[in-house]
């Protein structure tokens, strides 16, 4: 069975307001809490053990930086975004320090990074756009600390997380 693995922030805070929503529109709601993707799935044949140095490498030398979690954006691909506010530039800074060395082939050059939390899926604009009124509804607002990540290790099929792995960052 083939696996990837991801490297997402949990952020802390309260959930119920993105969990609600996520539970209508993202299919993912039950493989995995509401996050930040910092490294988007690689395959397992990268292997492990040099995945986790490399990311132990990286992430030394990264430090904590708040956050803040607010305001809506659609993509082009009819995903909802909670998208980051403050830590903005910090996070996608982060993001490019994890896609260098043996991390580098796998960089999306086509789709500038934007770090977000995902709150919904759709098949078209229409969807997307009700689903945005909704949670403009929703008080979607909420500051914490990124100062820790999880290396995450899924099915191919996305049904499940196998592994996980936390990493702090130095504050």
């Amino acid at each position: 069975m083939s696996m990837v693995y991801a490297l997402v922030h949990y952020p802390a805070i309260d959930t119920r307001h993105i969990d609600a929503l996520r539970r209508k529109y993202d299919p993912q709601v039950d493989l995995i809490s509401p996050h930040i993707t910092l490294l988007f799935p690689v395959p397992d044949s990268i292997g492990e053990s040099s995945l986790v140095s490399h990311l132990e490498h990286v992430l030394s030398h990264s430090p904590s930086f708040p956050i803040h979690l607010r305001g809506l954006e659609q993509s082009a691909d009819h995903y909802l975004f909670l998208v980051l506010q403050e830590g903005r530039p910090e996070a996608i800074d982060l993001h490019d320090r994890i896609y260098t060395g043996m991390l580098a082939p796998f960089l999306r050059t086509d789709l500038p990074y934007s770090p977000h939390i995902t709150l919904g899926s759709f098949g078209d604009a229409e969807l997307c756009s009700q689903a945005l009124r909704e949670a403009e509804r929703n008080t979607l607002d909420f500051e914490c600390l990124l100062d820790r990540v999880h290396l995450v290790k899924i099915k191919d099929d996305r049904s499940r997380i196998s592994w996980s792995k936390e990493f702090r960052l130095p504050a």
